[in-house]
């Protein structure tokens, strides 16, 4: 039995779904298991790192687990720290922890703190471990839909990376690999698509699918941060991804082989993401 936490993210319903359709005997931890929608055949179970008291039920007989822990807050990891506790007494055997790229390239943000820190309790742990560590997500374009939609306007900030985005279902398909095969513990794998895109090329792949010209405009960081606080989008969090943001320029432009040389398929390219995705767009 393979428990997913996260089970109702981009990943982590990719995975479970993945599983279930190859036959593999799968659970999904969820806070509010009558809210989320999974394939049959999937176990659901109510689960929540904040509550540990929650955990023992959702890892009885589980072999293997994928973390998600929902976030880092000052206190450090201690929702992977219960997580690893239950683990150990229900007799799990691997952990395999979805982590972020800038952990490898030695970031120094809060969100890359905050996985390291996490990566260490995973590791530290006394059983299997494998880390996935994989750059921008595609998803993170959802950012400028409403713009695009109405005005065909693409606001990206000066210094925005050129980035190897990912889909969410070719990290998926790694973990879906990791977790059922062997030969992975100790092992810590960089994931990205097979590209480098400019945010000029990614509007171009949007304006391409829409069949209408996307306009790139760059703004800088103190106007892109004005626009943020008229959203009412300030606050801790929008601090540490926007200089998540900053520090990777220095290294989201890398090209991994991870994904085609783990699941001998080559990553998805970000048309295949704007083609299922264009809807939001307008």
């Amino acid at each position: 039995m393979i428990l997913i936490t996260g089970a109702t993210g981009n990943v982590g319903s990719a995975l479970t779904a993945r599983l279930a359709a190859d036959g593999v005997p799968v659970r999904a931890m969820t806070r509010s298991p009558g809210k989320a929608t999974f394939p049959t055949g999937v176990e659901v179970v109510a689960g929540d790192f904040d509550k540990p008291e929650t955990l023992p039920a959702a890892l009885a007989g589980v072999d293997r687990v994928f973390v998600v822990p929902p976030g880092y807050g000052p206190e450090g990891p201690v929702q992977e720290a219960a997580l690893v506790a239950a683990s150990r007494e229900a007799g799990v055997r691997h952990l395999v922890k979805l982590s972020t790229s800038g952990v490898g390239f030695r970031a120094t943000d809060p969100l890359t703190s905050g996985h390291r820190a996490g990566e260490q309790v995973i590791r530290e742990s006394g059983l299997g471990w494998t880390v996935l560590r994989p750059g921008t997500f595609m998803v993170y374009l959802h950012g400028y839909a409403d713009t695009i939609a109405k005005e065909r306007t693409m606001y990206v900030t000066e210094g925005d990376p050129v980035s190897a985005m990912i889909h969410p279902r070719d990290i998926a398909a790694v973990a879906a690999e990791v977790l059922t095969g062997s030969g992975h513990e100790g092992r810590a794998y960089t994931l990205t698509g097979g590209e480098a895109l400019s945010p000029q090329r990614q509007g171009e792949i949007i304006g391409q699918v829409l069949g209408q010209e996307v306009t790139v405009v760059e703004r800088t960081a103190a106007e892109t941060q004005a626009e943020f606080d008229r959203l009412g989008w300030g606050g801790p969090r929008l601090a540490a991804l926007l200089e998540l943001k900053r520090q990777s320029a220095a290294w989201d432009w890398h090209v991994s082989d991870s994904v085609e040389r783990i699941t001998g398929t080559a990553p998805l390219p970000l048309r295949t993401w704007v083609d299922e995705n264009i809807h939001i767009f307008g």
